[in-house]
């Protein structure tokens, strides 16, 4: 019995532990439900290991699982094998993508088995942009890769491992042209799928046109969009070339080989695409072996700018320009240096006819007398001697002989000589017998260099006509260059003096004057209108003349606040003083009751003069509400009476008037009151006009009522003056200035002028002028006409088809009013040419006299004496921030500008916080326009960028060199990451 013990044990020890099939090893078998889990995410893997022996399942074994570092976690860590052999636990993943490997081990009766999962760990949800990779800069029509990487919110790259997320990448161009490689075209927009990293890569077709390419990308999910720049750069191989030559006249151009002269040459190269071609190498040779060659960049727009010369020695040389990139695309452009050697001359008088020095002691004349090469080219540095010959006063008596102020000149750049002429002067004692009002001199004015003399004949007289003076904005011009000639037209009037002004200006000071108006004082506030009308209405008097005339002033605002406030007389300052002290006043506008005064005013205070000019200037800028109507329309109430007007009204007042007592008309009826004055004195109209005052009105800064407008108009009209309206302060100004000029002594009527150029003199010798000039329009410029009350421009093009004049109705010209018209002409050849034919003359006084236009020269040559030099050059060196970092406010930048070409020098300031890919212009600087080096600097203000590295860049650019550029060497430091700033507002 007991020999069977030990066998129970044994049987239930086996029974106890695995089962093992005979001739069976143990095996470890390790699956997940799930072949992804996500990064960072809340849901894990179930993993499940099977042990068996064969097909057995082992129960009871040890099982301890493992996770891969730094991938996740698993739990429980250990575990036993089940009745079916399995052992549960679940994988949680980290933070990290990528592959994370589950391995059971087994401690088996055999031994360790182990086995092993893999289960995939995806990124999370797309979060941000971690990168962009691109060329900021592209040569215009060219391609360059854009790659944009996603990463999750851990840092893991959107890799396409499970599921390829999309980009969409849009683009934006000035060509419209600019697109994406979808393997057959370059739509403007394509979606792109990133790879394993999670970039995303795109090839871009930049624009054919120079500029920007905007690139818009659109992530996935809730990932911001993002924008980047592009620029295409004209800097392709060049495929044509144009050039300019200054001077240009002259086939070939000509320059005079004087040592100085030399010519400007500016050549441009285009890409296939018409876009400038920078940063292009071009070689530059001339036919003259010994000058070599010299190789230059054009600049970004595509240009580079040589001069050629000086010579000393007469010849033509050809210059070619080819680029180095493109044989093919190449030059050549003769010049011509040209003698200097004088051999002509040509006289001029300005003006020729002029007052005699009794009635005008200043008046004189230029005296003018040209040099010139064989070219026509003007002759620096030859004396030219003056005398005066054949003095013919007449009957006449002179008190003074004309004279010379000197005898010789020496002619300047434009080979000019200059000297004064004085003209004579007679007796102003009518009781001299030879004494005349009508008395006229003349003489000859001779002008003599080396063996050549020329003559000129000069008047001068004491008597009222009109003078011309003539004058061209050049003197020497470039052939198919332009010059602006200006005929200036004077009514002296110097023995003739105008008939004096009474005038009374009638201010209007209501309320209303102290709203502001369009013009702004010193400190940038807009004034009142009455202070408006203070400046206004004294450049009126300004334009008096204190020795005759005689001013006075009333203002006003409601009935009973009408002050004289300067009795009518000649001195000014109390006028102006008067107008000072004005101030705008609450009441309403009683304008007739003003007006009233003033005329009164004037009636009571006679010239001693017969012939005085009286005027009653009113200038208001409202309806009028008080007193009534100015012309007595509708009901008269004398004061007093039944009907009263509000001091304080604002609605206009047409049809109840203020009764005048002996004004006429008639008072009747209970209350009494007239019906029949508008046709008396009581119509102010009637009274000034019955006493030979003009009524002017103004209605300023203010859109009067039809019935005032209109009663205005037939009020000053019927008087002989007019109605303006002044919209603003200037055309305020404008009509008192007109008024001024409406009440001054006419000097001439009718004048005409007729400027001809049918023929033109050149070199001596009458050419067509159609081969001499061109008229030129320009809005603005020419046909410019200036005359006492407009300026105004006309086009002469369809005239000067027609018979190559310019005709001019100028119409009455008034005593010291000056007429003048400028217009432009293109000069078509090269030469000494006069510019007027002889044809040209001014016509006045109903043609009883006339003038002719005097002699006007000009020399047109091949072209200016630019002086350039051979080859230019732009540097900026030095740049670095001064200061320490980390800047957290401002960021100081200085560097140096070194230039040696004959233009100026145009910089911008940039920086980039992204390693150079972005640029931000902050500061355009002053043009720099020295030669050498020139310091500069420049602050950028950094308080509201966010920390970071930045670079700092110049740009510089000229038209006669190659771009220059400057980058900081290494970045800086913005800021900080743990800064805090406080931003008040």
């Amino acid at each position: 019995m007991h020999s069977g013990i030990p066998l129970l044990i044994l049987l239930a020890l086996a029974l106890a532990v695995a089962p093992v099939t005979a001739g069976f090893p143990y095996t470890c078998s390790v699956d997940s439900d799930t072949d992804w889990v996500v990064a960072g995410g809340s849901g894990g893997a179930a993993v499940t290991v099977t042990v068996l022996s064969g097909s057995v399942a082992v129960p009871g074994l040890p099982v301890t699982f493992e996770i891969s570092p730094g991938l996740g976690s698993i739990t429980p860590a250990t575990g036993v094998t089940d009745a079916q052999g399995h052992a549960s636990a679940t994988f949680m993943p980290g933070t990290v993508s990528g592959a994370a490997t589950i391995t059971a081990r087994v401690e088996s009766p055999a031994g360790e088995v182990v086995g092993t999962c893999e289960v995939g760990i995806d990124h999370a949800a797309p979060y941000r942009i971690s990168m962009t990779a691109y060329t900021p800069e592209v040569t215009v029509g060219e391609t360059t890769a854009v790659t944009v990487r996603l990463v999750d919110r851990y840092g893991n790259p959107v890799g396409n491992r499970r599921i390829a997320e999309m980009v969409s990448f849009t683009v934006g161009s000035a060509g419209g042209d600019a697109g994406f490689w979808n393997g057959s075209a370059y739509p403007d927009t394509l979606v792109g799928e990133v790879d394993a990293e999670g970039n995303a890569t795109v090839t871009l077709r930049v624009s054919q046109v120079s500029g920007e390419n905007l690139v818009f990308i659109d992530p996935p999910g809730q990932v911001p969009d993002r924008f980047l720049t592009i620029y295409g750069v004209a800097n392709g191989v060049p495929a044509s070339i144009t050039h300019a030559v200054t001077p240009s006249a002259g086939s070939p151009p000509y320059q005079p080989a004087d040592g100085t002269s030399k010519f400007t040459l500016t050549y441009t190269l285009f890409d296939r695409y018409g876009n400038p071609s920078g940063g292009q190498a071009v070689r530059i040779t001339t036919s003259l072996s010994s000058e070599g060659e010299r190789l230059l960049t054009t600049n970004s727009v595509g240009q580079v700018t040589i001069g050629y010369g000086p010579k000393e020695t007469t010849g033509t040389v050809t210059i070619t320009a080819t680029a180095v990139a493109n044989s093919s695309v190449t030059v050549s452009q003769p010049v011509e240096f040209t003698s200097t050697a004088p051999v002509n001359m040509l006289l001029t008088a300005s003006p020729q006819n002029m007052p005699s020095r009794d009635v005008k002691p200043e008046s004189e004349a230029r005296i003018r007398a040209k040099v010139m090469d064989i070219k026509g080219n003007p002759v620096f540095g030859e004396t030219v001697a003056f005398e005066i010959r054949a003095i013919d006063a007449g009957i006449y008596a002179q008190t003074e002989d004309p004279s010379l102020v000197s005898a010789s000149a020496l002619t300047n750049a434009d080979g000019y000589a200059d000297v004064v002429f004085c003209p004579g002067a007679f007796t102003t004692d009518r009781n001299n017998a030879s004494y005349s009002a009508t008395a006229t001199g003349t003489c000859e004015i001779v002008a003599t260099w080396g063996n050549i003399s020329r003559t000129i004949a000069v008047t001068w007289k004491n008597y009222p006509y009109l003078s011309v003076e003539t004058f061209t904005s050049d003197e020497t011009v470039a052939v198919n260059d332009t010059i602006d000639v200006t005929v200036l037209l004077r009514g002296d009037g110097w023995a003739l003096q105008p008939d004096p002004i009474d005038a009374m200006l009638v201010m209007d000071r209501s309320g209303s004057m102290e709203r502001e108006t369009d013009v702004t004082d010193a400190s940038g506030h807009a004034i009142s209108r009455l202070d408006a009308a203070k400046i206004s209405a004294k450049t009126f008097i300004g334009s008096m003349n204190e020795d005759a005339d005689r001013l006075g002033m009333v203002s006003y605002d409601y009935e009973g606040g009408v002050t004289l406030d300067a009795d009518l007389g000649s001195d000014f300052a109390v006028v102006n003083a008067s107008i000072d002290s004005l101030d705008a006043d609450n009441g309403a506008t009683a304008t007739r009751a003003g007006l009233k005064s003033a005329i009164k005013h004037l009636i009571e205070n006679p010239s001693s003069n017969p012939k005085a000019i009286r005027a009653v200037i009113l200038m208001t800028d409202g309806n009028w509400n008080n007193a009534g109507s100015p012309v007595a329309h509708g009901t008269g109430w004398p004061a007093g009476g039944a009907y009263t007007f509000s001091n304080y009204a604002t609605v206009l007042e047409s049809s109840n008037y203020r009764y005048y007592t002996g004004f006429g008309g008639t008072l009747a009826g209970s209350p009494l009151s007239c019906a029949n004055g508008e046709f008396t004195e009581q119509n102010l109209s009637i009274y000034a006009k019955n006493h030979g005052i003009r009524i002017y009105v103004i209605a300023f800064a203010f859109t009067p009522d039809n019935v005032v407008s209109t009663t205005f108009r037939s009020m000053a009209e019927h008087t002989g003056g007019f109605y303006r309206h002044a919209p603003n302060t200037q055309d305020l100004t404008d009509i008192y200035s007109e008024i001024a000029g409406e009440l001054k002594t006419e000097a001439g009527v009718n004048t005409e002028m007729s400027v001809e150029f049918e023929t033109v003199e050149v070199n001596g010798t009458l050419e067509a002028g159609a081969d001499v000039f061109d008229y030129v329009y320009v809005p603005g410029s020419s046909t410019l006409i200036k005359s006492l009350n407009s300026t105004y421009t006309r086009d002469d093009t369809l005239n000067w088809a027609n018979n190559h004049a310019l005709s001019f109705d100028i119409g009455t010209v008034k005593l010291n009013q000056v007429w003048e018209t400028t217009f432009r002409l293109k000069v078509l050849t090269d030469g000494n040419i006069n510019v007027f034919g002889s044809g040209s003359t001014i016509a006045f006084n109903d043609g009883a006299e006339a003038l002719n236009l005097p002699d006007l020269f000009i020399t047109a040559v091949p072209g200016l004496n630019n002086t350039g030099v051979e080859t230019m050059a732009l540097v900026v060196d030095n740049l670095c921030c001064t200061g320490a970092e980390p800047y957290l406010d401002l960021l100081p930048v200085a560097w140096e500008v070194n230039y040696s070409g004959a233009a100026t020098v145009s910089q911008t300031v940039s920086y980039s916080s992204d390693g150079g890919n972005t640029w931000v212009c902050f500061d355009a600087r002053p043009a720099v326009t020295t030669h050498g080096v020139t310091p500069d600097s420049t602050v950028l203000d950094v308080r509201r960028l966010p920390p970071g590295e930045y670079l700092i860049r110049v740009h510089a650019t000229s038209p006669d060199t190659p771009d220059a550029r400057a980058d900081l060497a290494t970045p800086v430091q913005v800021g900080s990451s743990g800064q805090v700033k406080i931003q008040i507002r």
